[in-house]
Formats: structure tokens, sequence, C-alpha cells
């Protein structure tokens, strides 16, 4: 375990439930330089979560640019973590070596006459970078193609599929069970999910997944959802499933209340 690395996830991390309890199990594998080689199923286990759970934590994670992963590259072909890339000693003493070669630039500009190096600044040179490493004066357009909220970017949260589908079945047990997930509902889901994600901002996949309790458990409420109203008998015993909950127009007609006169507002 390292404590620097530990203390550079508390100090600039910017996720927060189980994404923050995962980045932290990893560090506890963790060098100084966030370097670590935990398996997927000792990191489930150290956060209380199965491991198909971690993974979705883990993809996320690396998206936020928090953690880098290299597949296969541990010991005995294991995969590389790096936790907190952008904050790792090297990473600031490359920042260094920038603002050093910056100066020296303004001062040469000035007519500044140019000394022999001293030891400190041969330490501040920065370090060669490899092919497929950016510069760091390398800046990437912005991606506008992300709302923003209060002038900040609404950060995308990757859909935990599994929790979803978990929700469901927990929340609402007498409605018909998932037996197979294919493309069109894992598609359905993920196109609900993204529209909720922006519209609420969510900043976390523990955000998403308790608002979908709240969904579910506002379907429960719902004689007409439930089949628990008098119908003709061509429809009698006709109850909502997750394809119709999924559904453009029955995702819709939930948080409209439409299919139950008492509810109001959205979830």
């Amino acid at each position: 375990m390292s404590v620097r690395t530990m203390a550079r996830v508390w100090a600039d991390s910017k996720h927060s439930g189980t994404e923050l309890l995962m980045l932290l199990a990893i560090a506890d594998f963790a060098d100084d330089e966030g370097n670590a080689y935990p398996a997927v199923t000792t990191l489930a286990a150290k956060c209380r979560m199965k491991p198909r759970n971690a993974n979705y934590i883990l993809a996320g994670l690396q998206s936020s640019g928090e953690l880098e992963v290299r597949v296969n590259e541990g010991p005995k072909g294991t995969n590389r973590y790096r936790v907190m890339p952008d904050t790792a000693p090297e990473r600031v003493q490359r920042s260094a070596g920038v603002e050093v070669q910056r100066s020296a630039g303004l001062q040469r500009s000035a007519g500044v006459q140019r000394s022999a190096p001293t030891p400190a600044m041969e330490c501040a040179k920065p370090l060669q970078h490899s092919a497929d490493e950016p510069s760091l004066n390398h800046q990437e357009p912005p991606d506008t193609s992300l709302p923003r909220l209060r002038g900040r970017e609404v950060r995308s949260v990757p859909c935990p599929q599994d929790r979803i589908r978990d929700l469901y079945h927990e929340v609402l047990p007498t409605l018909p069970r998932v037996r197979l997930w294919g493309k069109d509902r894992a598609a359905a889901l993920r196109s609900r999910w993204g529209e909720m994600a922006k519209d609420k901002a969510w900043t976390s996949a523990d955000d998403g997944v308790q608002w979908f309790r709240r969904f579910f458990e506002r379907v429960e409420t719902s004689d007409f959802l439930m089949g628990r109203t008098q119908r003709e008998d061509r429809h009698a015993g006709w109850r909502c499933d997750i394809d119709f909950l999924l559904s453009p127009k029955g995702f819709r007609g939930v948080l409209e209340g439409k299919y139950n006169a008492t509810q109001e507002g959205s979830a």
C-alpha cells in the first residue's frame, strides 16, 4: 500500500460512492507511482460487490481518466492499473520541467545570457514522452457533445446494466422476470439511462441506480401497470414488463403519471 497514492485519491478524485471506494481499493495495492496489479475478483470482494459490477465501475473510472488500465501488462499476464495517472510523482516532475523550460525561453527572449546548466536544472528536465503519450503542452479541443450545467461539463456516466436488471427483479418481483438480455434490451436501457443522466446531471453510477429504484417503486404503485385492475377478456391478466417500461412511450408514461392518477411530477 502507498500512502502517497491514497492521499492523491482523497485529494484529487472527482468521484464519490462506489467509484471512489473502488479507486481506494486499487490504491491499497499500489506503489508510489500508482501502479497496481489486483485481480477483478479481488477488487470485487474488497468492495463487497459482484465481479460484473466491479467491471462496470472499472470501465467508468477508466473513461473518467482517473484510472489507466493496461491489459495483460502486469506480472504473469495480469492487468496493470495506474491510479490517478495525471497526478503521479513523475507527471508532477515533468510538469515542473515544462515550467523551467518556459522560464528559460522567456529569459533568452529578453536578452539574458544563458549560463551552464546547474545540477538542479538537470533534475528538472522533462522526462521523454513515449510515442503514444501526448505532450503536456498538447491541448485537446473542447468536447461540445456534452451538456453544460452552471458553466461546467456534465460527465458521461456508464450504464450498469446488470445492476438495473437486478433492481427491476428486486423492486418488482411479481412482474415477468428477465430471462434473456439481448442487444435490443441493452440498447433500450442505454437510451433511457442516457436521457436521464443528462437531464438529472448524474455524476456517478450510484446516482442513476438510486433514480431507477424510485422509478420502479413508482411503477409498483400503479394498479394498471401491475395488473391489479379489471380488463376486457382479451386483455385479462395483462401487466407490464421490462420491455414496456424501457420503451419510449411506457417510460414517458410512468414519469408523467399517465398510468396512475395519484402520480405527480417526475422521478
